[in-house]
């Protein structure tokens, strides 16, 4: 998929949340810090509840997740004081949304992380749950 339907998810996202009584904001990988410092693709939270999201949508059977993306995600989310997220997205397979701890998450032989649409997606927690 291309970095603009990347971004479009991640909108709709948001949108998502704010339908439900979320605040909710895509923080864009440019501008201030950089690459410096670890930052999710998106922050929500109501005032209870309050999660950092790494955002993955594609089009063929697996998502594939590098360790620094995972691992970015849990120091910020440490520091922020939220819960850590894989927000995933699978739109030529299901319109929903699941949604992955990181301690669920599948480790590859080579260090990094996946998630298959077959095994591992119904596994995930939908979006009503997770509110």
């Amino acid at each position: 998929m291309t970095k603009k339907s990347g971004i479009n998810a991640e909108r709709q996202l948001v949108k998502l949340f704010w339908e439900n009584d979320f605040a909710a904001i895509r923080v864009p990988a440019s501008g201030a810090g950089g690459k410096n410092f670890p930052k999710p693709d998106i922050i929500a939270g109501n005032g209870h509840k309050f999660y950092a999201f790494e955002v993955k949508i594609t089009n063929s059977e697996k998502i594939y997740l590098y360790d620094f993306e995972i691992q970015e995600l849990i120091d910020f989310s440490e520091k922020f004081g939220c819960t850590p997220l894989v927000a995933v997205k699978f739109p030529k397979k299901s319109r929903e949304w699941k949604f992955f701890k990181v301690s669920d998450l599948e480790k590859t032989i080579g260090g990094n992380y996946k998630i298959e649409y077959k095994t591992d997606f119904p596994k995930g927690t939908d979006f009503k749950s997770l509110l």
